[in-house]
């Protein structure tokens, strides 16, 4: 393991992969919502880029009847779609060396927290479970 890996402390290390796990998860929650939506949208997702399925997912819950369902799955839909900026701020940050000497992560300057990391994986659980209940009230239709 090399210095700057081994510098780094476990429970950030491990904030960082929970947050991309609980993303990826979100991830192919709405691939999986695109699909259940129109059968085959997964084959049109060729390069799978999260803002490619939001942008699909978006559009999919917008063609839905009004309902109190189709309600709930553009409002995750939009969730997710925000999200996706939130995931490539941390996907796309910088390691650097926080202010106690840490390694860290660094996106435009803003150091990644802790805390920060908590909440986003957080937020993408949330976002998914939000995603499963809408469509779980589309099915029943």
């Amino acid at each position: 393991m090399d210095d700057e890996c081994s510098r780094l402390p476990a429970d950030y290390a491990a904030a960082i992969g929970t947050a991309m796990f609980a993303f990826a998860s979100l991830e192919w929650t709405a691939v999986s919502c695109c699909e259940r939506l129109e059968p085959g949208s997964i084959d049109a997702l060729a390069d799978r880029t999260a803002g490619r399925v939001a942008d699909t997912l978006v559009h999919l819950a917008r063609t839905l009847p009004s309902s109190d369902a189709q309600a709930l799955l553009a409002k995750a839909a939009g969730d997710f779609e925000f999200l996706v900026g939130t995931r490539n701020n941390l996907v796309h940050a910088r390691p650097g060396t926080a202010s106690d000497g840490t390694p860290a992560l660094f996106r435009d300057g803003d150091q990644w927290l802790l805390s920060e990391l908590a909440a986003v994986a957080a937020a993408f659980t949330a976002c998914q479970q939000a995603l499963e209940q809408a469509l779980r009230g589309i099915d029943a239709r």
